[in-house]
């Protein structure tokens, strides 16, 4: 895996420190990391490592068990369910 900052997907252009919202959750998502298979590889199948955060304060980490630490989503899911 290869880590990059900067990632081009089908719907948006995901980078590190991007927060997105999802109107039925009670929290937002702040990416922290992206990995890619390789060059070729989709972008769509990037991994997406986030953190919960609060809905107003950036600052503020949330506990959720939707947003495990360590775990990652693939970019097809944040351009699914997720939004700018």
């Amino acid at each position: 895996m290869k880590q990059v900052k900067i990632i081009e997907t089908d719907a948006w252009n995901i980078s590190v420190n991007d927060i997105f919202t999802n109107g039925r959750m009670p929290y937002r998502l702040k990416v922290t990391k992206i990995e890619i298979e390789n060059e070729q590889a989709n972008p769509n199948d990037a991994k997406i490592y986030c953190v919960a955060i609060d809905l107003k304060n950036d600052k503020k980490l949330v506990k959720t068990v939707d947003v495990p630490e360590g775990d990652s989503n693939r970019a097809w899911y944040i351009n699914e369910f997720w939004s700018k």
